[in-house]
């Protein structure tokens, strides 16, 4: 299940990187926050999942435009695609952040982004990470190597 999870990481910052080429840039990805997954205490636990979106608004955050048959925003964004994460698989990311973009050049923000992806059951030899440089280039390591090193 975690190098599952992991590799839905890899390929949702893929997706993320080539929607922004593409769109020339204002695309971001962020931890799911709705019903369906009770909220996370901490903006790094991702352990719900993320979703990958064109950031019309620019905010950085998916706003879909209605809440409750309401329209909420003058410029919805407009979602590309959400990944769920319901196996009980623990993910945390590195920074205390709840999104990240990616700019017209697929540079996803932040410097290092690294997320851990732990079992249910806390092995430590079940559990990975999926690191990713400024510049983009991502990686699938075991918590023994640092994302900084990648």
């Amino acid at each position: 299940r975690v190098l599952f999870r992991s590799s839905q990481m890899v390929a949702a910052l893929n997706l993320a990187r080539l929607e922004a080429l593409r769109r020339g840039g204002g695309v971001a990805v962020q931890r799911l926050e709705d019903a369906s997954c009770p909220r996370p205490d901490s903006v790094q636990d991702w352990s719900c999942g993320w979703v990958v979106f064109a950031d019309r608004d620019g905010d950085g955050l998916f706003n879909p435009g209605t809440r409750s048959g309401r329209a909420t925003s003058a410029t919805p964004d407009q979602l590309i695609q959400v990944f769920r994460v319901a196996d009980g698989t623990s993910v945390m990311r590195s920074l205390n952040l709840r999104s990240f973009g990616v700019n017209r050049w697929g540079q996803l923000g932040g410097v290092n982004l690294g997320f851990t992806f732990t079992p249910p059951n806390n092995r430590l030899d079940s559990t990975f990470q999926v690191c990713s440089a400024t510049g983009g280039r991502i990686r699938k390591l075991p918590t023994t190597v640092a994302c900084s090193a990648s």
